[in-house]
């Protein structure tokens, strides 16, 4: 990219609709072997403002998220709520479950979670469904806690995720029964002195079964969580590698919980138990089951989709982005898989007005390296889901500068400036890979839509959100 963006703007030559004739012409440390796909429109009006190597396929990290989110509230509506249904199957007697209870996962992303508004509380649903198995007289469960995770299916997640992601909290897999977002607290205690060993306290929640190969060694003060936890869905063994700052007593770390189904059903098994009504154990269902000869007992709504999207393009929080691309894959009639929901979400990209043919889509959350996305077209779609009737829930799910509901870097942005009344951006990060998109709201009351799309830049973060602020406060103040 080189020193791009800042001539572009002392040219004044950034708002021509032209390719940049820059690029060999000033260089900078860290930038000067990068690639660089710039888009800027009019929202209104789709007219091209600014445009640097638009159509360039480029990895675009987490403003990959965009993309579902919009094609969720638009498929179910900004009120949509999933559900979690349980069942009794069995007969009756004396107190006695001649059978078995089963929770029925209706893909709820916000079932227990502690960051979405208007998330069931855990206990407090256990609470009720456990008054609706007293008023149906069971006293004691024969049978097990059943999980059904099986609405859907699949691999449970995509084969191009890094192995350090996997086993850590933001690569939760997406059951359909999911709980507490997935994710559990692991506790470590650190050393003394930087490279002494970290040894492991407890996690919260409990999980028994889950075992620890630790090689975790403890940081210079302040340095934060560089911890991995190498495991796989499913697997109750793990290796913990990286750092945990000295300093604390203690120091919490987030992890994938493996089987959040399963996970679920002990939640709800210990729950009762604790209260007088004991059960046969837990399991979990392998295939779907027909539960016309089951007896409904209770359900638990979601909180609103409008509030799931909130969630998950602030916090860019992957597990939602995942859940809701297998939701679109039922709603086009499909399996629950992540292929069938990427061809769903391909359909409605291509109904947007992008041009699909060299898209490559691996995932819905953008931690994969595969995605390969044009600028040009992120811009295209913005522009065209700024005219929907749930433009306002999308863009309210965006981050403003100072945002207080958005964590990373790209709350800062823009902070202090003409940018806090006006900007709606989404950020994407990976290592050498840095991406903004969103909305822009100018002086002159036009509103644009931008896609920043930055690929193997060796410079510092913070130098490259110094480049994009520049360059929307001119935008801002030009038109």
């Amino acid at each position: 990219m080189r020193e791009l963006l800042l001539l572009m703007m002392l040219s004044g030559r950034i708002f021509a609709a032209e390719p940049c004739p820059f690029l060999d012409k000033i260089s900078k440390p860290g930038l000067e072997n990068a690639m660089w796909g710039l888009s800027v429109r009019d929202a209104a009006t789709g007219k091209e403002i600014a445009a640097c190597d638009n159509t360039r396929n480029l990895i675009p990290a987490s403003i990959m998220k965009l993309f579902v989110t919009a094609a969720a509230l638009d498929s179910f509506g900004p009120g949509a709520r999933f559900k979690t249904r349980v069942y009794l199957n069995g007969t009756v007697g004396d107190g006695v479950l001649n059978g078995s209870v089963y929770i029925r996962g209706g893909g709820d992303p916000s079932f227990g979670s502690k960051l979405i508004k208007g998330a069931p509380v855990l206990e407090q649903e256990f609470g009720k469904w456990e008054q609706a198995l007293r008023e149906a007289g069971v006293a004691v469960i024969k049978g097990s806690i059943t999980a059904d995770e099986t609405l859907f299916e699949g691999q449970p997640l995509p084969g191009s995720w890094a192995w350090e992601d996997i086993g850590n909290y933001y690569a939760a897999q997406p059951s359909a029964l999911s709980v507490n977002d997935n994710l559990y607290k692991l506790y470590f205690k650190p050393g003394r002195k930087e490279g002494d060993a970290a040894s492991v306290l407890r996690t919260e929640p409990e999980l028994p079964g889950l075992s620890f190969d630790n090689f975790m060694l403890t940081g210079p003060a302040d340095s934060g969580d560089n911890a991995y936890i190498f495991s796989f869905p499913g697997q109750y063994s793990a290796v913990l590698r990286g750092t945990v700052p000295k300093g604390p007593a203690e120091f919490p770390v987030k992890g994938a919980i493996p089987d959040p189904a399963l996970f679920a059903a002990r939640a709800f098994a210990e729950y009762l138990a604790a209260r007088g009504i004991p059960s046969g154990g837990i399991s979990k269902l392998e295939k779907p089951m027909d539960y016309g000869a089951a007896r409904f007992l209770a359900e638990t709504e979601g909180a609103r989709l409008k509030d799931i999207v909130f969630t998950t393009n602030k916090r860019s929080f992957n597990l939602y982005a995942e859940i809701l691309l297998r939701h679109l894959a039922l709603a086009a009639g499909k399996a629950g898989t992540e292929e069938n929901g990427l061809a769903a979400l391909r359909a409605y990209m291509a109904e947007s007005g992008m041009d699909v043919s060299e898209l490559k889509m691996d995932d819905a959350a953008g931690l994969s390296r595969r995605n390969l996305v044009q600028a040009e077209d992120f811009s295209l779609f913005l522009a065209a889901m700024s005219k929907k009737p749930f433009f306002g829930a999308y863009a309210d799910s965006l981050v403003l500068p100072g945002d207080p509901d958005a964590t990373g870097h790209v709350k800062k942005l823009g902070a202090g400036t003409a940018l806090e009344k006006s900007l709606r951006i989404k950020s994407g990060s990976l290592n050498g890979v840095r991406a903004y998109a969103g909305y822009l709201s100018t002086k002159k009351g036009k509103l644009l839509v931008f896609t920043s799309l930055l690929n193997n830049y060796t410079s510092a973060p913070a130098e490259i959100d110094k480049l994009h602020e520049a360059v929307l406060l001119e935008l801002h103040d030009k038109y």
